[in-house]
């Protein structure tokens, strides 16, 4: 390579190859850029305890109507029973996929329980730790990105069209039994946690943290 002792031999040796290789470098970087941020909305999403937003603070309340807490029932119902599923849907696809590109030795029956496992490990730990959910949910998606950074070839979208896809409908039963699986499992844990806060009540502290976390997550949204 050419020395470079001059302003001359500077334009002269590391222009032309920041001209050529320019390029990919900024593709690259906008690329691991975009798929970060992908994967920072989706963790989130999946790791975050109240998916609907800030739910706690309704325990608080000593006193409700009749009306009142029918309504609140119901539009849990509505939550938990019809919107809920939707998400735990994207959930499970985003993992599997993430898994259906990471490995080829496992079989598609195989990364599909591995996927709803590991979906259903994220929702539990979120009712005991929103960081411990998060560190979770992001750890298959970021070690993708560092196998793919080190080993670029590894990625064969084509085998995953080709011969993953079409084995999917071949699963159905399967994917509905682990789909409702988690859904049960979230109302189970909501009712666990609507139970704990009737027998030790709502703890002030923790209202408090929730609403500073929500109110920091909306700035950075809206940043």
């Amino acid at each position: 390579m050419a020395e470079i002792n001059s302003i001359e031999s500077f334009i002269k040796t590391v222009l032309p190859e920041l001209t050529a290789k320019g390029p990919d470098l900024f593709a690259l970087t906008i690329s691991i850029v975009i798929y970060c941020v992908l994967i920072f909305i989706f963790y989130r999403f999946v790791a975050k305890r109240d998916v609907f937003g800030f739910d706690i603070e309704r325990f608080k309340r000593e006193k409700e109507s009749f009306f009142s807490s029918v309504f609140n029932k119901f539009l849990s119902l509505i939550k938990y029973g019809g919107i809920f599923p939707f998400f735990v849907f994207i959930w499970f696809a985003g993992f599997s996929v993430l898994l259906f590109m990471m490995t080829q030795s496992l079989s598609t029956g195989e990364i599909l329980r591995v996927s709803v496992a590991f979906v259903a490990a994220i929702r539990v730990a979120s009712y005991y730790n929103d960081d411990l959910s998060k560190d979770m949910a992001k750890l298959i998606p970021f070690a993708l990105l560092g196998v793919a950074l080190v080993e670029p070839n590894f990625l064969n979208s084509t085998d995953f069209i080709q011969l993953r896809l079409p084995e999917i409908p071949l699963f159905i039963t399967e994917i509905a039994t682990y789909f409702s699986f988690i859904v049960i499992l979230e109302w189970a844990l909501r009712i666990l946690l609507s139970v704990k806060f009737f027998v030790f009540g709502v703890n002030k502290k923790e209202v408090v943290k929730e609403q500073i976390k929500d109110k920091i997550e909306e700035l950075v949204d809206e940043q």
